[in-house]
């Protein structure tokens, strides 16, 4: 168990020290510039706030002070840790947590998540077997994002691409600052793989904290019951959509085990799918939510100074959200335009002009970022990239089957798909979001009924609105998988955590006494379906939750059907404990500036390599990862041809074309796998060279400039 142990260790010391970015800097801010009346709350409130507050800005500031001089990232942070440590010395003394039974069970639940999310994330050893969870197939390219700008620096440079000279990372890694930071104060003991799993931990706290911050500062009941309230929404974290249907039908009609809940259907995704799969997005999400209440608090405040705070620690978040998710702050981004429009119509102007000035900051502060992310566009050889949004239908896993069984083998008219995928909305939305699909009918029917009666409502509404837009009418095109269809959906899904939540607590699902003195719906006939869906959704949850840690190692070792960018055999296991080694020696062997490659592999590329390696690479995820930055062109027709030839078997390799690809490229070290097909012909140039490191499944040939290649005459 040595790589679990070290991993546990590690997560543990990368979690202390990312309190320096995700928890001093916010109880610092709250405390001085008194945002939420922060001095006048309790301790338990103050550290709640701290997280989300710190998610916030935390990020955009560590970028901005690395960007002109990374010793001040130091000082700035540093002066805030200490700052904090004293101030929170002195309010403990002062101020105890008094937690009531509710508050005691979210504290508990905070807590459970920190063992099962990085008992979810770490690697498992099962003796010379070692296994990633599936939600590596999201991690390892983020992994060699934060190995890049540990090695790199602000601005980084694509880890997967180099043809003589870097290119610069066209991705919005904000989120990755903090986590490279964590990587360059602990060394080795906190990798860049251990660090992201140590910032997926206060993802989950600042989930927990903006929740909290939500229902204690923007809703009616303000702070009634806020420990019982905030304890209802945490336990609803745990249901997601009727995913689970959908996924026991296709294990067994395919008599096979889908790893992942989200497989079936173009996705909204489960809470602890997003915490897993892809926790810089909800880091954006927190940070978006985070300011935009700063700013809606600020507008109500009576003193200038603190209205001003509001706005700049707003608008910083708002950077943050931009840097950290694209796509997520093109959500945010269109909610708030669309907030501010109703404001001015009905004269709300200290809530418009707040979020005008908010935006107006986050823009001009993250004008580098955005200068870097458009120019990247265009690679050197000057291929235009097409616009990254564009108009859909969001799409439906069942019309494509009603239309394949009506025309087999023959691809429909995208029209026809788009009409069957919009007439199926509400059944699509009812499968995705399950009991939240209720709990929004039973919201808009009393908002129909009602009206909004608040600002509080309006602006919600705005930001629900656009959410839901965004994730059923665009989609991204810069990459295959919609990714902007996929995470805007979050904003709307935590407006209706919330509204489950009241609903919950004033008893309008059927469940408890009823509190308010009206009802949402007709609890007696309706909770049968509440209940079936809130069972259906937790089971979901513990389905997503089980197969991503294990499904690795049931395919490893059982008859489980392969999944191809995973493994094509049952060694995966044992080839990745020794390819982990494997890195582990070249670490201890080479200069960190040495550049390691293996076979430049398609798909989402070598997975132990950008795990492990930390490394940059000539090539690597198909067309040298291009998308995030360099041209394509010159990947396709200079880099792999050339790398290609070293590590297929198609034709005999001389010495001399090796050294000067090694020569050419920059590469010291050349890694050989046992799935390479040079590597299965044992009259390869391959097995006449002298490796500076041999196991059963990787060979690694140093190949550095000035070192000759000693090969057989025949290569």
């Amino acid at each position: 168990m040595g790589y679990t142990v070290s991993d546990s260790l590690g997560v543990g010391v990368g979690f202390a020290v990312f309190g320096l970015f995700a928890f001093a800097p916010g109880y610092t801010f709250g405390w001085f510039t008194n945002v939420f009346e922060f001095r006048r709350c309790r301790l338990a409130t103050r550290i709640a706030a701290a997280v989300p507050i710190s998610i916030g800005l935390s990020p955009i500031v560590a970028y901005s002070l690395w960007r002109i001089w990374l010793p001040l990232v130091w000082i700035v942070f540093g002066a805030s840790g200490i700052a904090c440590a004293a101030l929170l010395a002195s309010d403990w003394r002062s101020r105890k947590l008094g937690l009531l039974r509710s508050g005691r069970w979210v504290l508990g639940i905070a807590a459970g998540w920190l063992v099962v999310g990085a008992l979810s994330l770490i690697d498992i050893q099962l003796g010379n077997r070692l296994y990633f969870p599936f939600s590596t197939y999201d991690h390892q390219t983020r992994a060699a994002f934060t190995a890049a700008l540990t090695r790199d620096g602000v601005p980084p440079h694509n880890p997967f691409f180099f043809a003589g000279q870097p290119a610069p990372l066209r991705y919005h890694y904000f989120w990755l600052i903090l986590c490279s930071l964590v990587n360059r104060l602990c060394g080795t003991v906190v990798s860049a793989r251990v660090s992201l799993i140590a910032g997926t931990l206060w993802c989950g706290l600042g989930l927990l904290g903006v929740i909290a911050l939500y229902l204690r500062f923007f809703g009616e009941k303000r702070s009634d019951q806020i420990e019982r309230r905030t304890l209802i929404a945490a336990c609803l974290l745990l249901v997601t959509g009727l995913d689970i249907v959908p996924i026991l039908a296709w294990d067994a009609v395919g008599h096979r085990i889908v790893p992942t809940i989200e497989a079936w259907n173009e996705p909204v995704r489960a809470w602890i799918s997003t915490l897993l799969w892809v926790p810089h997005d909800l880091a954006a999400v927190i940070a978006g939510l985070t300011g935009f209440l700063l700013v809606w608090d600020a507008a109500g405040g009576e003193k200038r100074r603190f209205r001003i705070a509001g706005v700049v620690g707003g608008g910083l978040a708002f950077a943050t959200t931009a840097g950290t998710s694209i796509y997520i702050g093109m959500t945010f981004a269109a909610g708030c335009a669309l907030w501010i429009a109703i404001a001015l119509l009905k004269r709300w102007w200290r809530p418009a002009l707040g979020t005008i000035a908010a935006g107006v900051l986050a823009t001009l502060v993250l004008m580098p970022f955005l200068f870097q992310l458009t120019h990247g566009a265009a690679d050197s050889a000057g291929t235009a990239h097409s616009f990254p949004v564009s108009l859909t239908v969001r799409s439906f896993t069942i019309p494509d089957l009603i239309l394949d069984s009506f025309s087999p083998g023959k691809v429909a008219s995208t029209w026809k798909t788009l009409a069957l995928n919009a007439a199926l909305l509400p059944v699509n939305y009812f499968l995705e979001f399950g009991f939240f699909f209720i709990v929004g009918t039973l919201g808009v029917r009393r908002i129909w009924r009602e009206g909004l009666r608040n600002q509080a409502e309006w602006a919600i509404a705005a930001l629900a609105t656009a959410s839901l837009l965004l994730c059923t009418f665009t989609k991204s095109t810069v990459i295959g998988p919609n990714d902007l269809g996929y995470v805007s959906a979050l904003l709307v899904q935590f407006i209706l955590l919330l509204w489950a939540a009241e609903m919950w607590n004033a008893g309008e699902l059927g469940f408890g006494p009823l509190r308010s003195g009206r009802s949402a719906g007709k609890p007696g006939t309706d909770r049968w379906l509440i209940t079936a869906t809130l069972a259906l959704g937790v089971m979901g949850s513990c389905y997503e939750l089980c197969f991503q840690r294990t499904f690795p190692i049931l395919s490893d070792m059982y008859n489980v059907e392969k999944v191809p960018w995973l493994s094509h055999d049952q060694l995966l296991g044992q080839r990745t404990f020794e390819l982990r080694r494997a890195y582990e020696e070249m670490d201890r062997m080479l200069p960190r500036s040495a550049i390691v490659q293996a076979a430049p592999a398609s798909g989402i590329g070598n997975i132990q390599a950008e795990l492990y390696s930390g490394r940059p690479m000539v090539a690597d995820l198909g067309d040298c990862g291009t998308v995030f930055g360099g041209s394509q062109e010159y990947c396709r027709n200079a880099i792999l041809p050339r790398l290609s030839t070293l590590f297929d078997d198609r034709r005999p390799v001389t010495a001399k074309e090796v050294s000067d690809t090694c020569h050419e490229f920059s590469i010291s070290v050349l890694l050989f796998e046992d799935d390479d097909p040079v590597w299965k012909d044992k009259s390869s140039w391959i097995w006449k060279t002298e490796p500076i490191l041999n196991n059963g499944f990787a060979r690694a040939i140093q190949c550095d400039a000035g070192n000759t290649l000693h090969a057989g005459s025949n290569r």
